[in-house]
This record gives structure tokens, C-alpha cells and sequence, in this order.
């Protein structure tokens, strides 16, 4: 009896450790590196619903930004270049403006030529379920939705094409 137990006890202690290894280890959801991102769902500019999800399967940058703010701005063009460059790789920049009505983000969109997806986040809550305690802040994705990088700051041209090189293999 003892040794039928023992070996039940093994049994169910070797599929719990095959279960809990190898690829299909589950990756906790949160918003620090390493960590798979949280789904959101906002609209657009244009008006359509937006959602994260959407976009797995592809390499991801989502950018909270605001028109006012003038490191923003300066990385806009960065983040543009960069979406041209890699889209056709499985890259997607999904530009979250925060705190401001479309009316106030639409002459900024149109004087930077941006093209990626611009996503409204009016009441701040993707700002706040993302702890961003400063803009710009920037979140890279792999493919499978995990966080590769949370940038603080401006993004350059160089650091971008940086981040991306380990992801879009």
C-alpha cells in the first residue's frame, strides 16, 4: 500500500513539473518587462475600436504620448520611419494619445504625416492600468504579446532600430 501511493505521489508530482516547464510555461500578464502585456480596446481616430489582441503575431510598440509634450514630438518621426521601414516585417506602432480629445490630436497626426494607428485614450485609464508615470513611455511586444522593453522617454531612431533588431527575426 505504501509503495502504490508513493508511486501515485511521483506520478502526479512528474506531470505537474511536465506541466509547469518548457514552451508552454504560462507567462504571468502585468505591465513590467517580461510580462505578458494587458488587452486594451480604444478607438481610433477615425473611429473605429482598436483592439491590442488584434496585433498578436506581431511585433508591437505601444507609444502613450500627448501633443503638449515636446519629447513626444520629437520622437514622432522616429516611430514613423520606423513603421514604414518594418511593417511588411510584422511591425505595428499603436500611438496612444492621452488625456486629449480627437479635435486636439488630429493637426498634430496631420503636420507629422503619421500613418500608424492612433488610439484615444481620453480618460487616462490606459495610462494609469499601464503605471506610466511620464510621457513618452513606450512599450515593445514580441510576437506572443510578452514585453520586451518599457522605455521612458524620447525614443531615437537608433534605440528603435536597436530594440527591433532582437525582435523581428
Amino acid at each position: 500500500m505504501i509503495h502504490r501511493g508513493r508511486t501515485i505521489g511521483l506520478l502526479i508530482l512528474a506531470a505537474l513539473v511536465a506541466a509547469c516547464s518548457g514552451p508552454g510555461l504560462a507567462v504571468p500578464g502585468g505591465v513590467a518587462q517580461g510580462n505578458r502585456a494587458p488587452d486594451f480596446t480604444l478607438e481610433t481616430l477615425e473611429g473605429h475600436r482598436l483592439s491590442l489582441s488584434q496585433y498578436r503575431g506581431q511585433v508591437v510598440l505601444v507609444n502613450l504620448w500627448a501633443t503638449w509634450c515636446l519629447p513626444c514630438q520629437s520622437e514622432l518621426p522616429a516611430l514613423e520611419a520606423a513603421y514604414r521601414a518594418h511593417k511588411e516585417d510584422g511591425f505595428v506602432v499603436l500611438g496612444v494619445n492621452v488625456r486629449q480629445s480627437r479635435q486636439e490630436v488630429l493637426p498634430l497626426v496631420r503636420e507629422f504625416g503619421l500613418t500608424y494607428p492612433i488610439l484615444l485614450d481620453e480618460s487616462g485609464k490606459l495610462m494609469n492600468d499601464y503605471r506610466v508615470r511620464g510621457l513618452p513611455t513606450s512599450f515593445i511586444l514580441d510576437r506572443e504579446g510578452v514585453i520586451q522593453v518599457r522605455h521612458l522617454g524620447s525614443l531615437t531612431a537608433r534605440a528603435l532600430e536597436d530594440y527591433l533588431a532582437r525582435l523581428l527575426r
